[in-house]
């Protein structure tokens, strides 16, 4: 049976593309990959000979990089909500059928295939990488995220795609919720962000560790409530900060990361602060990257990472496999580890490109057949 576009679709669509967004994603992902490749060891740095007051700032900036996964959640809810209100305003509803087409042809190419290809052919190569059978029928059906909740993180290149099973998660039921709470979506959203908190506490109070917490959709809803209301006030008028004030913004999220990364946590009492917070950071990143008073896409320094924003997707699922392949974890002097991690990064982008290019590319042609707003660059 071929699957046609909605009737409103053949009209040409609404364009809503924000280059900035790119900027944030880039952002969000080198947090990751950071997070992911510098040394928490202070004997590392010892070694080094770097103080141990840079050491330490190193270390939590770092650290605090895992919240790059917040920034995710974030940015996404936010797109996400602001083209479903562009939508309903052009069309007067919202299609849900064709936004879950839309998702499908978006993530699932790339997640199948390196989910079901690549990584098994990974795993003759790095034979300690480990993904029970259980979790890879768990992630087949995109809910990888709670395998971890109830078993613990396996020991696999697959594992940061517990986020994109969150992510998925969020697109099924948001749109029908959306489109229920019409008329009260921010308060719908305080909601979703009370329940998010009333389970993080209960979670506490029975002793759950990490990552029972960190990889449960319910109890990691923060950032997706917090991104979901800067779409509500985003839709009902312009945000567009003054230069000093992008500063500061950015400022308050890198230190707010910082001390997450030094002070906070994923699971335990502190945990009761560190989501909401960094939430909030989340946002304030993406508010300060709201409407630009410069062209982006006109400079040429900042062209590469608006590309590297752009397949930020396949940068996110390929690098854990590049840092685990060249063995950026066993490098123990500066240098090495400094050339490994180059090493990483540049194949994480050339697969990434290549991704984007040969399997990505002609799925997201037939994705703006189910559009009516359109989010990416021409």
């Amino acid at each position: 049976m071929q699957i046609q576009p909605p009737p409103q679709a053949s009209l040409t669509p609404t364009r809503f593309y924000l280059p900035e967004l790119d900027l944030v994603r880039f952002v969000a992902f080198f947090l990751v990959f950071s997070s992911h490749v510098v040394p928490g060891e202070p004997e590392f740095y010892q070694q080094a000979g770097i103080p141990g007051p840079i050491a330490t700032a190193i270390v939590s900036v770092a650290a605090g990089g895992a919240f790059g996964v917040d920034l995710f959640f974030a940015l996404s809810s936010f797109l996400i909500t602001a083209l479903l209100l562009q939508e309903r305003k052009v069309t007067g509803d919202i299609d849900v059928v064709s936004f879950y087409l839309r998702r499908v042809l978006r993530i699932w190419p790339l997640y199948f295939t390196f989910l079901l290809v690549v990584a098994p052919l990974v795993r003759a190569v790095i034979p300690d990488d480990r993904l029970p059978a259980r979790d890879t029928v768990a992630f087949a059906l995109l809910v990888g995220n709670w395998a971890f909740v109830v078993w613990g993180y396996a020991h696999s290149i697959v594992g940061p795609l517990w986020s994109v099973s969150v992510e998925e998660q969020f697109y099924l039921v948001w749109p029908p919720l959306l489109r229920s709470f019409t008329g009260h979506l921010a308060g719908a959203l305080l909601g979703v962000w009370v329940v998010a908190i009333t389970t993080r506490t209960a979670l506490v109070l029975m002793g759950a560790v990490h990552p029972q917490i960190w990889c449960n959709t319910v109890a990691h809803l923060d950032p997706i409530a917090c991104g979901g209301l800067l779409a509500v006030i985003f839709h009902k008028r312009n945000i567009a900060l003054g230069a000093w004030s992008r500063v500061a913004f950015i400022c308050c999220g890198i230190g707010v990361f910082a001390l997450a990364g030094r002070f906070g946590d994923f699971a335990g009492p502190r945990a009761l602060v560190t989501y909401p917070v960094v939430a909030l950071a989340s946002c304030g990143f993406v508010v300060a990257s709201l409407r630009p008073k410069i062209d982006l896409t006109r400079r040429a320094l900042l062209r590469p990472v608006l590309y590297l924003g752009k397949i930020s997707y396949g940068l996110y699922v390929f690098h854990f496999m590049f840092i685990t392949l060249v063995g950026v974890g066993a490098a123990h002097t500066l240098g090495r580890r400094v050339l490994l991690i180059g090493v990483a990064f540049a194949c994480s982008v050339l697969a990434a490109a290549l991704s984007y290019q040969v399997l990505e590319r002609p799925f997201l042609a037939l994705k703006k057949r189910f559009s009516y707003i359109l989010s990416r660059p021409v």
